[in-house]
């Protein structure tokens, strides 16, 4: 470790014993609005470590988490949280598990970031003996531990999603879909929302769960088939079940590349991410809950050439024989822009490298304290950007801070050789995600605008600059600026030709957001007839294996006067990422 990182870290270590000594709770700052189902969130799945709290700390500072994201997704084992049966008293016994998310939610909080947890396991204590297995809770068990950690956890964490790949066997053994939606999702949906109705009331959002893309893996009791034929049956039972669906704020999907590059499991019920989004909406529309949104359970990509047993994680997408970064690129292109195009309100992705037998972290892990490097300074390089060295594989940590051990990760190891810019901290997806992390708006409140081919509520992009297979269009109103932005991707942008883009000046009644059924009314908020706008813009490539921006071009148009409720602009050029701001104007004609 160099002599500088060496002071870094010892100057910071007062600060960092104050934090963990004193409880990091009593510098939270409560987000400044209510998250609702018209609110637009990108950010990531982060995944803490109970026995490194300096580690936690550093990844809150990294710029994927500490400035693009708007919020952070913890996956929440109860097992961790309740090891045995007195550590549910938290008060007077909290588990280490306890405090690690103690630590994590109120430092995310601190930060502006909303908060959401995600659910699975069942510690051995609570757990029925056979026949039904060890991981099926006794009855009434999972939604008292609920009650007990919304109680704990009221305001800090805003969002709950009751389970993970609940459609999996392995998930509940001895479980079957009858139990899964009485046992887990309505009484956990009740348990949840009556501690938070409770006086002082406070906003909450609550979800089900995703489901498992594995084609061949078991299935829990109760869904006909395999594969895409069980997920199907998976939510036709469940937006048939209209006591549940009436408790929850939103269904979820995964968002994942598995098994062919694009989220496919048997190339009939659900041919890929996108398809999978329409069969839950076309089911949703069906019964009546046209206005409940889908939401991403988890997300990811891969881009290591590897195997979960016969199953192949990646594609090579764009041809060139090999699988690797440049892949990542474009699915997360792909991924990104097909599911929020179409809705997708709430998108994650995991914020860095983990130790498990997938490549899909959004960023590589770092070296933050510099024991790595001390015990293993074959796996660490210099970083581009001088913080932290770049750990170079897959790696498990095991132990503390001071005195962890390293070894290697799980299933195929990438290396060095496998890293398309090594001392770059970001993989070349996460300049993807960055991208459409804007449309999150950072901590600024941002909800969905117009919705791309909705008529009457359209962001309307034409012209011989919006060209190519792939084409992508989101609208956003950030409420904190008072200003429209609008994120367009056009894959035969050339940087020569123009577009006109065009969107109405006030958020519409939407067929999916801000209408008679939204929490909040968010409609007629905008730009009136006869006031004044003007119109950033910013075009640009992003190299696909670099990540770099490219071609930056920027055009400072207006002022122009609102007519007929629509705002509209002509981009003289067009690369293939386009961001148009559309900003209030008080000047008048002539000046900006």
């Amino acid at each position: 470790m160099n002599n500088q990182l060496r002071k870094r870290n010892f100057l910071l270590l007062p600060y960092f014993t104050l934090l963990l000594t004193l409880g990091v709770s009593a510098l939270v700052a409560k987000p400044a609005f209510e998250w609702t189902t018209d609110h637009m969130q990108v950010g990531v799945r982060w995944q803490p470590s109970v026995s490194r709290p300096l580690n936690n700390i550093y990844e809150i500072t990294r710029p994927v988490l500490g400035e693009h994201s708007s919020y952070a997704m913890f996956w929440v084992a109860w097992p961790q949280v309740e090891p045995s049966e007195k550590h549910c008293d938290y008060q007077n016994n909290p588990s280490g598990g306890l405090k690690m998310f103690d630590q994590v939610v109120d430092m995310a909080n601190e930060k502006g970031l909303f908060v959401e947890f995600v659910f699975f396991g069942t510690p051995g204590w609570a757990s029925e003996i056979a026949p039904n297995g060890g991981r099926r809770p006794k009855p009434d068990h999972f939604n008292a531990f609920l009650s007990r950690l919304a109680e704990h956890f009221k305001g800090r964490v805003h969002s709950w999603q009751l389970g993970h790949e609940t459609n999996l066997k392995s998930i509940l053994p001895g479980a079957d879909v009858e139990f899964l939606h009485n046992e887990i999702f309505i009484k956990g949906a009740k348990a949840i929302r009556g501690v938070y109705n409770q006086e002082p009331a406070i906003p909450v959002l609550i979800s089900t769960s995703g489901t498992s893309p594995c084609q061949g893996c078991p299935v829990i009791d109760g869904l006909k088939g395999l594969g895409g034929q069980a997920v199907d049956d998976y939510f036709e039972q469940k937006i048939r079940n209209h006591a549940l669906l009436d408790l929850v704020d939103s269904l979820n999907i995964n968002v994942s590349d598995h098994h062919d590059g694009y989220g496919m499991m048997d190339g009939s019920y659900i041919t890929s991410t996108w398809g999978n989004y329409d069969l839950v909406r076309q089911k949703l529309d069906r019964e009546g809950y046209w206005w409940k949104p889908i939401v991403s359970a988890e997300a990811w990509v891969n881009w290591n050439d590897g195997k979960l047993g016969s199953m192949i994680l990646s594609a090579d997408v764009n041809g060139d024989g090999r699988k690797d970064e440049v892949d990542s690129f474009y699915k997360t292109l792909t991924l990104m822009g097909k599911s929020m195009e179409r809705g997708m309100n709430v998108m994650n992705f995991l914020w860095t490298d983990n130790e498990s037998p997938w490549a899909m972290g959004l960023t590589k892990r770092r070296d933050y304290n510099g024991r790595v490097g001390e015990l293993r300074p074959d796996l660490v390089i210099p970083a581009s950007d001088g913080g932290p060295a770049i750990i170079t594989q897959k790696v498990s940590l095991r132990g503390a801070d001071q005195d962890f051990r390293v070894s290697d990760g799980q299933g195929k190891n990438f290396t060095i050789k496998d890293y398309q810019n090594p001392p770059d901290p970001n993989h070349l997806q996460f300049y993807i995600w960055k991208w459409f992390s804007q449309a999150g708006g950072g901590r600024d409140e941002v909800v969905r605008h117009a919705m791309a081919g909705e008529i009457g509520n359209d962001l309307s992009v034409s012209g011989p600059g919006y060209t190519g297979n792939e084409r992508y269009r989101v609208s956003t109103w950030n409420r904190t600026k008072k200003t429209f932005t609008n994120l367009i991707y056009s894959s035969g942008g050339s940087g020569i030709a123009d577009a006109k883009v065009s969107i109405p000046a006030k958020i519409q009644e939407g067929k999916r957001f801000n209408h008679s059924k939204s929490r909040r009314d968010f409609r007629e908020e905008g730009f009136t007839n006869g006031s004044y706008y003007k119109v950033d813009v910013t075009t640009k490539n992003i190299n696909p294996n670099t990540g770099k921006d490219e071609d930056v071009e920027l055009f400072e148009l207006g002022p122009y006067q609102v007519q007929n409720g629509v705002l509209k602009v002509s981009i003289p050029r067009m690369n293939k990422f386009t961001r148009v701001d559309f900003l209030p104007s008080k000047i008048g004609k002539g000046k900006r």
